[in-house]
């Protein structure tokens, strides 16, 4: 889950109460090995990030157990998370659809902005939010539409940036090793012997054609090998 900041529909949590919660996650992360991060749902709200500035100045926390999200949102409050990244947090910016004249970046322009900027490379990944409600609403707080974030929005984020010429190396990371190492998944988001073998295989225009997870062929030549719970195998 998240914990929602700058958002008419959040708790509206206090300072006191953003740090208790992130002390209690840093500990149970330092006892238990875990990652022990505070992952911040952010709205669109002026006061942006500066609740986890306070934080930091306040307090002795670390700036990594800050994990804000949906920072491309708006642009003011994405020059507000380039900044916290520099301080240690990961930022994550979300692979949301983008309307042309909306104050907003969309995934791609957001992580070539990031990593034009000089901020660490290792601290900004993308995400889909699939499944995540993506609501529409007036000045008064009235919900007019909702729409649902599509786990396809990762793959999609990343054709754009490679069919744009921008170099694989420098933005994979930010989708595999970044998230990994975010959340401490050992033994993921890279290649090496005994890591786990989890692949995506891309066709010359840019296409997921394969899918590998813990060594079992998912998806072969763009045809589902393996069925969900709910799901009927290939063919029937």
């Amino acid at each position: 889950g998240e914990l929602a900041i700058s958002d008419h529909r959040s708790s509206q949590p206090t300072l006191d109460e953003l740090l208790r919660i992130a002390s209690e996650v840093h500990v149970a992360g330092l006892i238990s090995g875990k990652a022990g991060i505070v992952h911040l749902h952010l709205g669109d709200g002026d006061r942006g990030l500066a609740a986890v500035r306070k934080a930091l100045s306040q307090t002795e926390l670390p700036a990594r157990v800050f994990n804000p999200t949906h920072v491309n949102r708006r642009k003011s409050l994405f020059d507000e998370a380039i900044e916290l990244a520099r301080h240690g947090s990961v930022v994550d910016v979300t692979a949301f659809p983008v309307d042309d004249g909306e104050d907003a970046w969309s995934a791609e322009d957001a992580l070539v902005r990031y990593l034009d900027s000089g901020a660490p490379a290792e601290n900004i990944t993308v995400s889909s939010d699939g499944g995540g409600c993506l609501p529409v609403f007036n000045e008064q707080g009235e919900m007019l539409s909702m729409d649902i974030g599509q786990p396809s929005s990762l793959a999609a984020t990343l054709k754009n940036l490679l069919d744009a010429g921008v170099a694989l190396e420098a933005v994979l990371p930010a989708f595999t090793l970044n998230v990994a190492r975010l959340l401490r998944l050992h033994g993921k988001g890279f290649i090496d012997i005994n890591a786990g073998a989890d692949f995506i295989v891309l066709d010359e225009k840019n296409c997921i054609r394969d899918v590998m997870a813990n060594g079992v062929w998912h998806v072969r030549d763009g045809s589902q090998q393996v069925a969900g719970t709910f799901e009927k195998e290939t063919g029937e």
